[in-house]
């Protein structure tokens, strides 16, 4: 991660910090992020049973797109229909919607979906793929009629993302004033995930197994109240326990 993208990824957290409510969070991502072309955030899990599509919009975390499109969305019932729910459901890093959108890969109605969302100014995404320690699986999406991010702005869009939904679970779920305190190797071993090591690099460069990493960073998640690694990671650094 660059100086700059850190210095915009730490101002945004500490922002987000501060927030107190899904507009807060808005206010905190959208002027920030205006300069990659990001227009919309949505952010919803994903059910997985099949619901009736008025029950479909419960689901939703945070979104502020057009209610002209909320509403023509969730009554066709497209969650099911929409190539992005799909993909998120297959992958587990962030992709960029024109990877799905290959005529290949879409059906009649996947295309649909997909055209009557440009109408919408939602022309183009990254989304990043979220899963909870229940396995429940969800995403967020950064989109606008047209992004400018490269492939390494990728990983401070994946850090966001999942901070976001934490904040935004959190909001719904009350304040929280607990002081953290992590042991030396939960900080070293999270400190070692920022740098975007894997538990066997991990395991190698602080002398333990992998299991071992493993261990310290779970550890380490659950006492900073986070669902994922990345979600912890962000977390960390707007604590300053790791730089």
């Amino acid at each position: 991660m660059s100086r700059k993208s850190l210095d915009l990824t730490l101002e945004i957290l500490k922002s987000l910090d501060r927030a107190h409510s899904r507009e807060d969070i808005l206010r905190a991502l959208l002027p920030r992020l205006s300069g990659f072309g990001i227009e919309y955030i949505i952010s919803a899990m994903i059910p997985q049973n099949r619901l009736p599509a008025r029950t479909q919009k419960n689901y939703v975390i945070l979104e502020n797109t057009a209610e002209e499109w909320r509403r023509h969305y969730f009554s066709k019932g497209y969650m099911y229909q929409d190539p992005v729910v799909q993909a998120t459901l297959r992958s587990t890093t962030g992709f960029v919607w024109s990877e799905i959108e290959r005529p290949d890969t879409l059906d009649a109605r996947a295309r649909q979906v997909m055209g009557e969302a440009r109408e919408f100014g939602l022309g183009d995404g990254f989304t990043v793929p979220l899963a909870t320690l229940e396995e429940e699986r969800g995403g967020l999406t950064f989109a606008g009629p047209r992004l400018e991010i490269s492939p390494g702005q990728h990983g401070v869009l994946t850090l966001l993302a999942s901070y976001v939904v934490g904040q935004t679970l959190l909001i719904d779920g009350g304040p929280t004033g607990r002081r953290i305190g992590l042991t030396p190797r939960e900080r070293e071993s999270l400190q070692w995930a920022a740098e975007g090591k894997t538990d066997w690099e991990i395991g190698e460069l602080m002398g333990i197994s992998q299991h071992g990493a493993d261990f310290h960073l779970r550890s380490a998640r659950v006492k900073l109240g986070c669902v994922t690694r990345t979600q912890a990671v962000a977390e960390g650094l707007r604590r300053g326990l790791i730089v």
